[in-house]
């Protein structure tokens, strides 16, 4: 559009300039030397060529202006693209480590949980263990009773479980060879 414009305002200036040259008199026909030969007009042949010539040169004019407004009008929308399409990567990059930063928070905070939970289940466990352990303590503890006192109720002499003095109790078991004895159990 641009060289357009300029070769229609430059050949209107051109033909303005031998239309100048070519007329002496306005009265009489007018002979205009145009490339070695020579053009009669009757003068209003010649104003309307001239009429003509003028408005190819605004013609070229316009299109010359429009051309430059459009051709910056592209470079600004360019840059006003390149600068939105800078944004929006930036944008896109701040909202993925926001994505990433809140994803890792999820991980450590579920990581806590689960860490917590087996804690949990571990106490639980070492608290049952524990109970089983009194439990079976307690259990023994009450069958040495029973034992002894059924013990004392045929006549027989009551013994200590931890009686290192050798013998037998009423079952017939030597207590230092009797695995309920063994005091880390």
């Amino acid at each position: 559009m641009i060289i357009l414009g300029l070769i229609l305002v430059l050949l209107a200036i051109a033909a303005g300039i031998l239309l100048f040259e070519g007329t002496s008199q306005l009265t009489d026909g007018v002979d205009i030397d145009v490339l070695n030969g020579t053009i009669s007009l009757p003068p209003l042949a010649l104003l309307l060529t001239g009429a003509a010539v003028i408005s190819v040169f605004w013609l070229g004019w316009v299109l010359l202006r429009h051309g430059i407004k459009r051709g910056s009008r592209r470079r600004r929308e360019a840059k006003e693209e390149s600068a939105l399409a800078d944004q929006r990567r930036v944008d896109n990059e701040r909202k993925m480590q926001e994505e990433f930063a809140q994803r890792e928070r999820l991980l450590t905070e579920e990581r806590r949980r689960h860490e917590e939970e087996t804690a949990t289940l571990r106490r639980q466990g070492d608290e049952r263990v524990e109970e089983q352990h009194l439990s079976t303590e307690e259990a023994r503890r009450r069958a040495e009773i029973a034992e002894a006192e059924a013990g004392t109720r045929r006549g027989d002499v009551p013994r200590d479980a931890n009686d290192t003095r050798g013998g037998t109790d009423t079952r017939g078991v030597d207590p230092r060879n009797d695995p309920r004895n063994d005091p880390r159990t």
